[in-house]
């Protein structure tokens, strides 16, 4: 989604892929896959009302590993910040 983010294309949300959940903290965090135009695949994480990160790759298998990565880090910052 680099590339489609860079030529100012939106994520298409009418283009939903598929639903996925991954486990972090305690927590099960929805992720909404969706098709980009330019054949990316975008990852709309539902973390709240105000939080919801957009990670964009090439599959969902890579998009979902980067959404894992991306929260065990937030995750481990916030628990740093809050020891």
């Amino acid at each position: 989604m680099v590339r489609c983010l860079l030529q100012g294309k939106p994520v298409d949300k009418t283009n939903l892929i598929g639903v996925r959940h991954v486990k972090a903290g305690g927590r099960t965090i929805p992720v909404e896959l969706f098709r980009n135009e330019c054949g990316t695949v975008a990852a709309r994480c539902l973390i709240g009302s105000a939080d919801m990160p957009i990670i964009d790759g090439p599959t969902a298998e890579e998009v979902m590993a980067a959404v894992e990565d991306a929260l065990e880090g937030l995750l481990f910052a916030r628990a740093r910040l809050a020891a």
